[in-house]
């Protein structure tokens, strides 16, 4: 009797380590959403003549919203791949195939405009995004203008909110969890991100010198700097969001230990030492919290990109050197990796087109194929 009792506790053990293994190392299933076509209509995209950062893709609840940069168009979709409104500026060749052409005048109306084709005079639209009640933000030529879910065009924000005047260069658009809008700005002396309520009401600005980044304890005792020897520090990307009710701007940085001649200054080498996130208080500026971007003790993580910031965790995805595939990892404050998703696009010689992490924390990509374009989706396995 001991002696079955103890067979049956070993292959619980056994069956548990299973199991745990089982859904820690499994693939994500890939699913494709929806194809478009190539061309200048309700239900295509024109990328002949754009390069590889032609388009910008948002999601909030289910709702893709796509710019395609060098049409000025921009196409609302649902997750079956049916178009349920468009923005475009028919200078620039584009038109509605399919959807109900409108005019803003219309908007006056109480009449339900279904689904629509508006034409809006763009100058020169790089990034969009969408709030909770799919409220569409562009930015257009250092301002952000604002349409509402029925495509009606309100007053745009500037710096200091509704009407303010002009953005230094944007170079990203983002609409947090909580439905704050967040431009994030640079120039030559420094980086910006501006806040505003869903009203389009200021917040508040963080700014911070670019070539100046804080280097982490542990970092500076292992290699502290000497006659011939230094900390780079070097800024890759970053990111405002919502993380545990504050807004924070979370910083991507790598370092590297230069070695060099003290009498001359040239440098001998430069080696890596790791990539690190740093998130910052939007508020205060204070440096809340830190950790190296490890998923295993040989990853150094400098050749991680932190693509995204979702449900008080933080996306990053490391490519691979053949095909359409890669890694992304899940990683909580503490630097802890809590989901993880092996991913590759089955399509010999598809090209990325564009990217996201959705709010639903699933990864979606627009891949550029042979005769169409197609949107695949992954969900982020969560691990034991």
């Amino acid at each position: 009797m001991k002696r079955f009792v103890s067979i049956l506790c070993l292959l619980v053990v056994v069956a548990d380590f299973l199991i745990s293994c089982h859904s820690s190392v499994e693939e994500g299933k890939i699913q494709a959403l929806f194809d478009l076509g190539y061309g200048r209509s309700d239900s295509s995209i024109d990328i002949s003549i754009q390069n590889k950062n032609s388009v910008d893709i948002c999601l909030r609840k289910g709702i893709f919203h796509l710019l395609s940069r060098g049409e000025a168009k921009i196409l609302r979709i649902s997750s079956y791949g049916q178009t349920l409104a468009m923005w475009y500026d028919p200078k620039k060749g584009s038109a509605p195939l399919v959807l109900k052409d409108v005019q803003m005048s219309d908007f006056s109306s109480e009449e339900d405009l279904g689904r629509f084709a508006i034409q809006v005079s763009f100058n020169d639209p790089g990034y969009i995004a969408t709030d909770s009640r799919q409220m569409l933000y562009v930015a257009d030529a250092q301002v952000v203008r604002r349409f509402n879910s029925d495509g009606r065009e309100l007053p745009f924000l500037g710096q200091e909110g509704i009407g303010g005047i002009r953005f230094p260069v944007i170079t990203a658009l983002d609409v947090l969890s909580n439905d704050d809008i967040a431009v994030s700005c640079a120039s030559e002396s420094e980086k910006a991100v501006y806040f505003y309520d869903r009203n389009g009401t200021f917040l508040q600005v963080l700014k911070w010198d670019g070539q100046h980044m804080p280097v982490p304890v542990s970092v500076a005792e292992n290699h502290p700097n000497a006659s011939g020897s230094r900390i780079i520090a070097s800024l890759e990307s970053f990111l405002p969001c919502f993380l545990n009710g504050k807004r924070v701007v979370i910083l991507k940085i790598n370092y590297y230990s230069e070695k060099y001649d003290p009498s001359s200054g040239v440098t001998i080498s430069i080696e890596p030492i790791g990539g690190w996130i740093m998130v910052t208080d939007a508020s205060s500026g204070a440096f809340l919290n830190s950790f190296p971007l490890q998923s295993s003790l040989e990853d150094l993580g400098i050749d991680q990109q932190m693509i995204a910031a979702q449900s008080n965790d933080i996306f990053c995805i490391r490519w691979r050197d053949v095909g359409l595939a890669g890694e992304v990892f899940r990683f909580n404050q503490q630097g802890r990796i809590n989901g993880k998703l092996d991913f590759q696009v089955p399509d010999d010689g598809a090209s990325l087109i564009a990217m996201i992490i959705g709010d639903d924390g699933n990864l979606y990509m627009l891949t550029q194929l042979s005769s169409k374009l197609r949107m695949y989706t992954w969900k982020i396995l969560t691990l034991r």
